[in-house]
């Protein structure tokens, strides 16, 4: 297992992630709209085609925004009691609210990623894989969950398997967060591997 030191050296941080799941959770609204809706195909495309950040980033942002959009109200006095857990760093609580999520809406993908996002923080990594794939059967696309699914295999010192999550999630998001800083690490530390002593 990598140490704490060690995968912040590759920039892994569990603060930063932290801030970035609450900020994420913090995007849900009330809608009828999810990992289903027909804008995504479309944003998918404009995604690819985008030739500069701050385009990307703006169509990033649409696709995070109608992935959080929760199936019901329920759904979102859900997301926002983990999201407050979350905020003051309580991962039981915020793990019980996502439990209480993923059965009372199944379908909706965020929820998975949003629990496979806390249990990474609660070291629960075998669990946090579990629930990134359950992210991926309902949408396919999630560039998050592949990310974090990469963030999980550097925690376990799997590079090959962390080096196929980011790559995966660059090719659905060439845009996607500092994923190309952990790609030139990890090659790096696999190259310096394979150098005879």
């Amino acid at each position: 297992m990598v140490k704490l030191n060690e995968s912040r050296r590759l920039g892994v941080s569990r603060e930063s992630l932290c801030i970035t799941a609450a900020l994420l959770l913090a995007l849900c609204a009330n809608g009828q709209a999810d990992q289903s809706d027909p804008k995504l195909d479309e944003l998918f495309v404009q995604l690819r085609a985008a030739t500069n950040p701050i385009v990307a980033k703006q169509v990033g942002r649409e696709i995070w925004a109608i992935w959080q959009q929760a199936p019901n109200d329920t759904a979102v006095q859900i997301m926002r009691n983990s999201r407050s857990a979350l905020d003051n760093r309580d991962f039981n609580s915020a793990i019980r609210f996502l439990d209480q999520l993923v059965t009372f809406a199944p379908e909706f993908a965020e929820a998975w990623n949003q629990r496979a996002i806390v249990l990474y923080f609660a070291e629960d990594y075998s669990g946090s894989l579990r629930d990134i794939e359950q992210t991926l059967a309902l949408e396919p696309r999630h560039f998050g969950a592949m990310a974090g699914r990469g963030q999980v295999y550097l925690q376990l010192n799997e590079l090959e398997f962390a080096l196929q999550a980011f790559e995966s999630a660059l090719d659905l998001n060439p845009w996607v967060g500092d994923i190309r800083g952990h790609v030139h690490a990890i090659r790096a530390r696999m190259s310096a591997r394979q150098k005879p002593i």
